[in-house]
């Protein structure tokens, strides 16, 4: 039994296919089922393209067939079928390898990788992502290296050194939480509210972190479709998908990625994925009396903040560490008979 894509309607200068999949019993054809009929068994392997078309909308998905008339790509739930007159332009999104450079500390890694569809790169990339804890509330955070060092926000640390980790174990097709309490803050940089931390590297011995890779390039247009993993709310590992909405807002002078990707409190400090996978921000804020309006910090930020993190470093001991430890409360004791005050 074969099956087979069948066009089934039209919509402008794009047809769509397969908004229903035949099945034909029997034999299976031996000539050329007709127009806008494609054999699965003739459909090669797919690879990831964007097409953009005459009309300015751009399509991102496997193609699964192309000749000198039509494109076929897979939408997932349906087959596209378009009219290669229409497509201006075809971006073949897998033709480069993934390349990935090491900073000269190997403290964070910086590359270039694959598009691929962001359910896979969920799965991919999505382990590098913990939940950060104190008590005074949770954020959100992801490792930069395997030897337990991670970002997220300086406003979901401050003030605290009570600090715990949580990371999500793959097992099988679950995951296990790990809480982690053995973390040290290792640099802070308010105002563009970053912090560093670090995960005792004992805790790894045996099973280290997934790193996240950085955009090598700020990359990053207008219109490109991205994606945030955190913890809303403590809604753990939440996925929320969008669109850059603008590169150049700011806010107290500070320059921030817009996107239109749902973002709550719990978010803060988690990555901000391209469709490549590679983080192109710092997640920082979210409002949610208005939807579509969420904030990141831009990745050459993140980077400056990494190369020159010995400018930053914690010290307790320095008003600007944001930590502030009072003076506990003086007890006034009574004084000895013989030094007791006369009337």
């Amino acid at each position: 039994m074969k099956g087979l894509f069948h066009q089934c309607c039209r919509y402008g200068t794009v047809m769509l296919a397969a908004c229903c999949l035949q099945t034909i019993s029997g034999q299976e054809p031996t000539e050329d089922p007709g127009e806008g009929l494609i054999p699965i068994s003739q459909l090669p392997d797919s690879g990831l393209v964007e097409v953009v078309l005459d009309r300015g909308a751009s399509i991102r998905a496997p193609l699964l067939r192309e000749d000198r008339s039509s494109l076929v790509m897979d939408l997932g739930s349906q087959v596209l079928l378009l009219d290669r007159q229409h497509v201006a332009s075809i971006d073949r999104l897998q033709d480069d390898p993934d390349i990935i450079v090491a900073d000269e500390g190997a403290m964070y890694r910086r590359g270039r990788l694959q598009a691929r569809p962001v359910p896979e790169l969920v799965r991919t990339h999505g382990d590098a992502v913990v939940m950060v804890t104190t008590p005074r509330g949770l954020g959100t955070g992801f490792f930069i290296n395997e030897r337990g060092y991670l970002l997220t926000n300086f406003h979901v640390v401050e003030r605290e050194t009570m600090i715990r980790v949580t990371r999500f174990q793959r097992r099988g097709d679950s995951y296990q939480r790990d809480e982690i309490s053995d973390v040290r803050i290792i640099a802070l940089q308010p105002l563009r509210d970053l912090a560093l931390l670090q995960v005792d590297p004992k805790h790894f011995e045996d099973d280290p972190p997934v790193a996240a890779t950085l955009s090598a390039q700020d990359n990053v247009e207008v219109g490109d479709l991205i994606f945030a993993i955190g913890n809303p709310l403590g809604l753990e590992r939440s996925v929320s998908q969008g669109i850059v909405s603008s590169m150049t807002r700011t806010l107290g002078h500070l320059r921030f990625l817009q996107t239109d990707a749902s973002i709550n409190p719990g978010n803060s400090g988690g990555p901000l994925f391209n469709a490549r996978g590679e983080v192109v921000g710092v997640v920082c804020a979210g409002f949610t009396f208005f939807d579509g309006l969420a904030f990141a910090i831009p990745i050459t930020d993140v980077i400056d903040f990494l190369d020159n993190r010995e400018a930053f470093l914690f010290d307790a001991r320095q008003s600007a560490s944001g930590i502030v430890y009072h003076q506990p409360p003086q007890r006034r004791l009574p004084l000895p008979d013989n030094q007791q005050e006369q009337p």
